[in-house]
């Protein structure tokens, strides 16, 4: 007898972000989109959209723009009531207001927000066409909660999850120490409802959820790694010198390549700091450091505060860095540089592997599953392993090949495909 199709509902509302280019489209939006995208076109999936009711008009519009590879696929949206927006509306505004000095401003603020919102739901009622019949299976979130209406039932919900940050850096999330942050909620969710299941990026992602929540069974966390999408291949120079064209970035100097955000985790202060140090000891001139992402005017006021003024074109950045360029930029670069105090991943150094670049991570979290042998893995907080790392790669070309094929290599273990087939593996069990 041929397999029954499952038919998942998939939590759309990242996608919302598709149209806003930069730091809106973070490795969690990539990671939902090709997801989605192979749940899309899988011939045992019956594919539906939810979206949040507030956002679905926006989503729509972002999918028709950018992602028109779901322009097939249904929608599901649970339309709020009066009651339901007023009980919305007054929980926002006392949350926000309490946050804010004039009180009466933020309420007069949110108020016009509110009855906005009422005009716009009726202008908007002609989205129906673009609803489903509510009847699924299985219920698969990329991030967000599971909405009130499926936690019931025999449903099985599922929620791609990340890494443990906000509770392993509590300090650096205020809504923590609060208990209102979004995953203490998911973390809710999993323990004390039926049919809810996380999905881990990695083995040290779920043992870290295992650590920080010890109530939590190991059963209900399954492993599915991700990958590096399908356009990260070794390109050719004239690629590379085309994308530094475009950025205004020097053709006639090589260059090392760092992609992340200004996180203090990210620890991207010490790995440029150690660059400049390594520039200096062995006095290099053929050599920058290009910095993709990244708030540039408060990391390079940070970075004077650490070594004092630079050498002018020696650090630079290229900003927000188009998809279509990121694979030439890593293969050109004579190495990558990711030495992040903690990631639940690590998908910019899996990207520069099977890109050919050779990489330099911490030796931490989840960084040794995604590398393994095919780099140079170091203590994140080691001055002299960064400088040492730069120097074994600058001065040993036959180091930076046998890198590069390790990392070709060591990328063909982990493919969209197989994180999918994983997925669906467990959601039709």
């Amino acid at each position: 007898m041929p397999q029954k199709k499952i038919k998942l509902m998939f939590d759309a509302t990242i996608f919302f972000n598709a149209i806003n280019k930069g730091s809106n489209r973070s490795g969690i939006f990539f990671t939902a989109y090709q997801v989605a995208k192979r749940l899309a076109k899988h011939p045992d999936v019956d594919l539906l959209f939810y979206c949040s009711p507030n956002k679905i008009k926006k989503l729509l519009e972002s999918i028709n723009e950018e992602l028109p590879e779901f322009k097939n696929v249904p929608f599901y949206y649970e339309k709020h009531n009066y009651v339901q927006q007023k009980r919305d509306f007054y929980k926002y505004v006392k949350k926000e207001a309490k946050e804010r000095v004039f009180f009466i401003l933020a309420f007069l603020f949110h108020y016009a927000r509110f009855f906005y919102s009422i005009i716009s739901y009726i202008f908007n009622m002609n989205i129906e066409k673009n609803t489903s019949e509510f009847s699924v299976n299985a219920y698969l979130s990329p991030m967000s909660c599971f909405p009130q209406k499926f936690l019931f039932g025999d449903i099985k919900k599922y929620i791609i999850l990340h890494d443990v940050i906000p509770l392993k850096f509590p300090k650096y999330f205020p809504d923590v120490k609060k208990g209102d942050h979004w995953l203490l909620r998911v973390i809710n969710q999993l323990k004390n409802y039926h049919n809810c299941y996380g999905f881990t990026n990695s083995k040290n992602t779920k043992d870290d959820f295992l650590q920080y929540i010890p109530d939590l069974k190991s059963e209900k966390i399954i492993v599915t790694p991700l990958a590096a999408g399908d356009s990260f291949n070794p390109c050719s120079k004239e690629d590379t010198i085309k994308s530094l064209k475009k950025y205004g970035l020097p053709t006639n100097k090589k260059y090392v390549f760092s992609l992340c955000s200004l996180e203090p985790r990210k620890n991207l202060i010490r790995a440029v700091k150690t660059f400049v140090q390594f520039i200096e000891k062995n006095q290099i001139n053929d050599l920058v450091f290009i910095l993709g992402g990244g708030h540039w005017k408060e990391f390079i006021g940070k970075l004077d505060a650490e070594l004092g003024k630079i050498p002018e074109g020696l650090v630079i950045k290229a900003g927000y860095i188009d998809d279509e360029d990121l694979a030439p930029l890593y293969s050109g670069a004579e190495w990558f540089v990711y030495t992040s105090q903690y990631e639940g991943f690590g998908l910019p150094p899996l990207e520069a592997m099977q890109c050919g670049c050779p990489v330099i991570t911490s030796n931490n979290s989840s960084l040794p599953e995604v590398v393994g042998d095919a780099g140079i893995m170091i203590d994140w907080d080691s001055d002299e392993q960064h400088i040492k790392a730069y120097e074994d790669y600058y001065f040993n070309p036959e180091l930076r090949e046998q890198m590069r094929q390790r990392g070709l290599e060591r990328a063909k273990q982990f493919s969209w495909d197989k994180t999918v087939d994983l997925m669906i593996k467990e959601m039709m069990k």
